[in-house]
């Protein structure tokens, strides 16, 4: 009875340790869906890391630009980490488009305020995309808002 208690208590942490994410689609079809925003505010921690995905339906050749608005709530976040990845079926592996941008309250592409930018040129037939964030030191970061915008392209 233990070792059950142990293994549903294991279970429990692991769950609530993952990384939590949220799913938004856009219809590449209609010419009117290139731009999806994800405006609900998400509280980010150092202990959980948290995600958002973008689907599209169906898979063409497309130029991304993401865009993320920060803003810290309580604490000291030391680092939030924002990287950008695609890929083009559920069997296939995340790849990493560009470099994590690491913001620490104000990032210096970003100006004065919290706005950070991913723009991808490369036109790829990505039909998934992923965002994570990563929370280091102690506090919380809200993030405020979120949107991708397609470029549509010719394969």
């Amino acid at each position: 009875m233990k070792r059950l208690i142990f293994i549903l208590a294991l279970m429990f942490a692991f769950a609530i340790s993952n990384a939590q994410t949220t799913i938004t689609t856009i219809s590449a079809g209609d010419a009117s869906q290139t731009y999806k925003e994800y405006t609900t505010d998400v509280t980010l921690t150092n202990t959980t890391a948290k995600a958002i995905y973008f689907n599209m339906q169906p898979a063409q050749y497309t130029a991304q630009n993401f865009i993320v608005q920060l803003d810290s709530l309580s604490g000291n976040h030391t680092n939030v980490a924002v990287a950008v990845y695609g890929r083009i079926s559920d069997q296939q592996g995340w790849t990493a488009i560009g470099s994590a941008i690491n913001w620490t309250g104000v990032h210096a592409s970003a100006g004065a305020d919290t706005t950070i930018l991913f723009a991808n040129a490369t036109e790829v037939a990505y039909r998934q995309f992923k965002v994570l964030y990563t929370g280091t030191g102690t506090g919380t970061t809200n993030i405020m808002y979120q949107a991708l915008k397609i470029w549509n392209g010719v394969p």
